[in-house]
């Protein structure tokens, strides 16, 4: 889990290319119907998944895109730019990506500045690399129920084809990445997606076994 969100902060940070169609499904490579045990409860899992939902759905709202005439700034707060970022690191990105500039700020955090033409190619890589990292998730061991993921162009609709019947524990706490995922290339994007809703369909059935939504994190936090 905590390999696969790091492929996901990866990603959308280097920004460093295929275009999304408006409806992406991702297989998985091979057949893998194995079940799943745990020994932890189902409502200490429930708890677990919406904790780490609501952590990253949290983060997110630190990133900022201004987009000007020309131009387009986005700023990636300390948290997603890692703590390896350094002025360095950032002039390596601009020479690599061919950004307008880049600056390593003193609260950690990282400014981009880039013409909108990259910018537009930017997201194009950045859906790619979400598409790759969705499919690392199909093809794992470690979560041997999901067998197809389909989302829309914008990442705010998530359906897993699922081979059972219940959704597994390991299972279950992917829906962090998901929300990650739609979070993110909204707010790069600059359009910050108001839900991004997640549904597990039994693969044989076609019927929904579990469903969820961000915006149910945000009115608990709240609450």
């Amino acid at each position: 889990m905590k390999r696969l969100i790091s492929a996901f902060i990866c990603f959308s940070i280097i920004i460093s290319v295929a275009s999304c169609s408006k409806q992406t499904t991702i297989s998985q490579q091979s057949e893998n119907t194995a079940e799943t045990t745990t020994d932890l409860t189902e409502s200490s899992a429930q708890g677990t998944k919406e904790s780490l939902s609501s952590d990253a759905i949290n983060a997110l709202g630190d990133v900022e895109v201004d987009e000007g005439l020309f131009n387009v700034t986005v700023t990636v707060p300390a948290d997603l730019a890692g703590k390896d970022a350094s002025q360095e690191s950032v002039d390596k990105a601009v020479a690599e990506n061919g950004y307008v500039s880049g600056t390593y700020n003193s609260d950690g955090s990282v400014t981009y500045i880039m013409t909108k033409a990259k910018h537009e190619e930017t997201m194009k890589t950045l859906s790619e690399g979400l598409d790759k990292s969705l499919q690392e998730i199909v093809d794992s061991k470690d979560y041997p129920g999901i067998t197809e993921i389909t989302h829309n162009e914008d990442y705010t609709d998530f359906k897993i084809m699922y081979s059972g019947d219940k959704v597994g524990l390991s299972e279950s706490l992917t829906v962090v990445l998901f929300y990650y995922t739609g979070g993110m290339y909204g707010v790069f994007n600059g359009t910050r997606p108001d839900n991004i809703h997640v549904a597990f369909v039994n693969s044989k059935t076609g019927k929904i076994i579990e469903e969820s939504n961000s915006k149910d994190l945000e009115t608990n936090d709240k609450e």
